[in-house]
């Protein structure tokens, strides 16, 4: 559907229009602004809206309105949510039409008190890159404000309102595609601050805070997300006393210099390693606390990677493709309960000590494996295990055929096994 049928908006009494989750709705009709009764006008995921009908600030009875497509017309502008009493969460796209500071004003999200949800987008159309920094700095939200979102901002550094008096409420924050902010805001002062996702940054940037490390950081982070940022060394510029004590998940990919340091609170990291180096991979073992790791794309593991990591439950590797053996250090995994291998394409063998380590190990799948030979003779022996799936190794899955199979013997005590 690209567009709605005029007669629409002869709907007097209309309350409520749900168009989520039109994809394909490029633009509303004109006279929208004539539907005086609308409170909801529920537009989440109408990621082809190019613009708003005009005069669209007309409707004061409008509480939720989930996407603003900031037009080129004055009718269309920015300005007109300013006499909107919005409730509950809005995204405002193409941003590039915002020509300066004062128009940026003209949206008073600052009065906003209502509105608790608040993600900014600017576009690939003509760009005013010298006025953005001054736009999103007037852009500035109510303190109320528990998530925020900015992305594709090509301003050269992040508003002054970043700070602990505007975003002392907000729980999540995501900063995508903002490539020449070279730092960040003091993100760690933040007290609520649970989520924070940086993708897609700049090459300049080293660390994800420069602060004082005498001063707590932030102490209410439990999720954190790299993407994409080639010279990240880490997370503090200045390591002190132990910080993130309450960090439960991390995701690291495309941050080839990125070194993680000692954190006993983080239980789960998934870590992408087709930039990342040794030194990365072995830096893993900092997190004693870890409970599930999956590792993607790596060019190499280090033989020791595993030895600290008593309190793994989960492992999963995957497109690990230059390697024929994992490193022999799965053995210290007294604790693992399950292991996923998937398409490790050079794979030739388990490691026969390896799995005769992992007395804990309750689950087995082997994915895509085609150069696989066997299974190692230490599987008979493992007790705890009780579901195998073999599926797309053909050398494998022939070897494990019931009853006749070469290595039937090694996987017959297992209650559930699948082979395919």
């Amino acid at each position: 559907m690209l567009s709605l049928p005029k007669q629409l908006c002869k709907l007097q009494n209309l309350q409520t229009l749900d168009l989520h989750d039109c994809d394909s709705l490029c633009c509303l009709p004109k006279e929208t602004s004539k539907l005086g009764s609308l409170r909801n006008l529920l537009l989440d995921g109408c990621y082809g809206l190019t613009c708003m009908p005009p005069r669209i600030g007309s409707l004061t009875c409008l509480k939720t309105l989930g996407c603003f497509a900031v037009g080129r017309k004055k009718s269309s502008q920015i300005g007109e949510l300013r006499n909107l009493n919005l409730y509950g969460s809005i995204e405002i796209t193409h941003l590039e039409r915002v020509k300066n500071e004062m128009d940026a004003k003209e949206a008073n999200l600052s009065a906003k008190e209502n509105l608790h949800s608040l993600s900014m987008k600017w576009d690939d159309d003509d760009r005013y890159e010298s006025e953005e920094v001054e736009v999103l700095e007037a852009l500035k939200p109510h303190s109320n404000l528990t998530c925020l979102k900015i992305n594709g901002f090509r301003g050269i550094c992040l508003p002054d309102w970043m700070n602990h008096s505007v975003l002392k409420n907000v729980v999540s924050i995501v900063i995508k595609d903002c490539e020449n902010c070279s730092c960040l805001p003091p993100f760690g002062e933040l007290p609520c601050l649970e989520s924070l996702e940086l993708r897609t940054g700049s090459a300049e940037l080293e660390y994800v805070d420069s602060g004082f490390p005498t001063r707590r950081r932030f102490p209410s982070l439990r999720k954190l997300i790299l993407y994409s940022f080639y010279n990240l060394k880490g997370l503090l510029k200045e390591e002190g006393e132990e910080q993130f004590h309450v960090l439960e998940e991390m995701t690291i990919d495309g941050c080839p210099m990125f070194v993680i340091p000692t954190l006993s609170s983080v239980k789960k990291l998934v870590a992408h390693g087709d930039k990342l180096d040794a030194i990365g991979f072995s830096s893993i073992s900092n997190l004693r606390a870890l409970t599930s790791l999956h590792i993607i794309e790596a060019t190499s593991l280090p033989e020791e990677m595993f030895k600290n990591l008593a309190n793994l439950k989960y492992l999963k590797i995957s497109y690990y493709y230059n390697r024929k053996e994992l490193p022999s250090s799965l053995t210290s995994l007294n604790a693992l309960e399950n292991l996923r291998i998937e398409c490790c394409g050079a794979l030739e063998s388990l490691p026969e000590e390896g799995l005769e380590g992992l007395t804990s190990l309750s689950k087995l799948s082997v994915y895509e494996c085609e150069m696989l030979k066997c299974l190692p003779e230490g599987l008979q022996h493992l007790t705890a295990l009780t579901n195998l799936s073999v599926r797309y190794c053909p050398t494998l899955a022939k070897r494990c055929e019931k009853g006749i199979g070469e290595d039937w013997y090694k996987i017959a005590h297992i209650p559930n096994v699948f082979i395919s």
